[in-house]
């Protein structure tokens, strides 16, 4: 007889759809704080015949939740409840494999016996897709319904995972648009049919017989292209975007944010987005031309955008450039990829260099997670998270094909080998070694604003630059702005000028 409560696990196939409940994290609040024992917590996992037709190999998680569905909350960067992973290996349909939470992969709190002993609500995830970041949210990821976990520890729970993620769905309206195309840049790095989408905002009163300027608005981390709904619906009456085409192109694949950038561990995703959905797209619905092209967006988009204005710089018109994600190496969220500490040793991702927690979110002046806290539980989720992502974009691949690690997850220590070889995806190190070469197409088209109390501590790298750059005298042909006491956000006032550039633009064109 096994010590603790078991988790009999059946994996079917039925989809279901249902909203993200509000997070969540774990509460002991009325309930007894004697810890129950890791050992012997085991999970019996047996795979329906009908969600999966071949042997599976791959990720089964345990996620836990005090209520609601616990794999919405799988994912989520505050206050997350405990979750394990599991690696298994050619699971055939039918077969079955027992799981012991104390041997799991990973497991967030790292001490789970602090877990055990409450109630809780329980739910498994196999990570079947292999393209999309967050496992159990991709199409044909396997999943159970909702089961209860007692406090008593004895009881033995029984969990019907028989659901299967759908396709996922995307309204089209008389303005909304779903754009995809097969990206042979992307299909030809991995060797199998790569699409790419985007969803697309026509202008108020469209002519499909007229040119119209196109702007391509990068999100940030876990936005998709499903985004152009809220865009529309946030959109005041008279913004010049209502006369636009605005577009704003999936980002997303397994390790996360692809930031739109040629990476040697994940694909040329610049060359997906210019080379070959641009063209099609804007040949499809009118738009006026790299004359009237322009990219924006906040965070990952921010870098994005601030990257594609770079790396093509006759394809877009101007780039407006909202808290970006770390623009120079030397200040990555406060740390110095490149150089190590003055005797020699390496820096930490997880402890300063005056031997605190690092970290990394903030509200004002209180610190909210720690980026050991947060590293910690990404681990867990593997792989699409916001800081494997950096890793996936910006790293050459290892001798297993994965990207390379920027710092030991274990220790937190930093690898400046592998940081060095980073630079060339360093925005600020390419515009300062090249303006030379880049003044002509580039000048009077870079705009970049921080928030002086980023929530992520992004602005230290944009003041960094800001300060070079004034020394090397670009700033006379670029805008770099650190706003006081601005957190992570759209910067309003930088929105509304690119409004004005770009109706400025349209109306010079007309009178040509």
């Amino acid at each position: 007889m096994l010590a603790g409560p078991v988790l009999t696990v059946l994996l079917g196939a039925v989809a279901v759809a249902d909203e993200r409940p509000p997070s969540e994290g774990p509460s002991s609040e009325g309930h007894s704080s004697e810890k129950v024992p890791l050992e012997g917590q085991s999970i019996d996992v047996q795979f329906g015949k009908e969600a999966f037709k071949e042997p599976f190999s791959g990720d089964v998680f345990i996620a836990f939740a005090q209520s609601g569905e616990p794999r919405r909350l799988m994912h989520q960067w505050f206050g997350a409840p405990p979750l394990a992973r599991f690696h298994v290996t050619d699971v055939a349909p039918g077969g079955s494999v027992t799981l012991n939470l104390e041997k799991a992969a990973a497991r967030h709190p790292a001490d789970f016996t602090d877990v055990m002993g409450k109630p809780w609500k329980v739910q498994a995830v196999a990570r079947v897709n292999d393209l999309t970041r967050e496992a159990g949210e991709g199409e044909g990821d396997v999943y159970s319904l909702v089961g209860d976990l007692p406090a008593d520890g004895e009881t033995t729970v029984t969990l019907q995972l028989d659901q299967v993620v759908g396709k996922p769905s995307f309204e089209q309206t008389d303005r909304i648009r779903l754009f995809s195309v097969e990206s042979a840049a992307l299909s030809k790095f991995h060797g199998f049919s790569y699409p790419i989408q985007a969803g697309v905002m026509l202008p108020r009163d469209y002519d499909p017989n007229t040119k119209y300027p196109v702007v391509y608005d990068i999100t940030g981390f876990g936005g998709t292209h499903t985004s152009i709904h809220r865009k529309l619906a946030r959109l005041s009456a008279d913004s010049f975007l209502q006369e636009c085409i605005v577009v704003i192109p999936d980002p997303g694949n397994r390790y996360g944010h692809s930031v739109f950038c040629n990476s040697r561990s994940i694909g040329p995703w610049g060359d997906a987005l210019v080379r070959d959905l641009i063209p099609r797209l804007e040949k499809k619905y009118g738009g006026a031309g790299a004359t009237q092209r322009y990219v924006t967006g906040v965070s990952s988009g921010g870098w994005s955008c601030l990257y594609l204005q770079i790396t093509y710089p006759t394809e877009f018109a101007g780039c407006w450039s909202h808290v970006p994600d770390p623009i120079d190496f030397h200040d990555f969220q406060q740390i110095n990829l490149y150089e190590p500490l003055a005797d020699g040793t390496p820096r930490n991702m997880y402890i300063d260099e005056q031997g605190g927690r690092r970290p990394l979110a903030r509200r004002g002046n209180q610190v909210m997670l720690t980026y050991e806290q947060f590293v910690r539980r990404e681990h867990v989720t593997n792989p699409g998270g916001q800081i494997r992502s950096f890793e996936a974009t910006f790293s050459k691949p290892a001798a297993d094909g994965t990207p390379q690690r920027v710092f030991d997850v274990a220790t937190g220590n930093v690898n400046h080998a592998v940081a060095a070889t980073w630079q060339p995806y360093d925005l600020s190190h390419v515009l300062l070694s090249n303006w030379a070469d880049l003044k002509e197409d580039l000048a009077g088209k870079i705009h970049i604003f921080a928030g002086a109390q980023d929530t992520f501590y992004l602005n230290g790298a944009v003041e960094r630059f800001q300060k070079q750059a004034e020394a090397a005298g670009l700033l006379q042909d670029m805008e770099v702005r650190v706003i006081p006491n601005m957190p992570h956000t759209l910067y309003q006032p930088g929105e509304k000028q690119m409004l004005q550039v770009i109706e400025a633009n349209v109306r010079s064109s007309a009178s040509k």
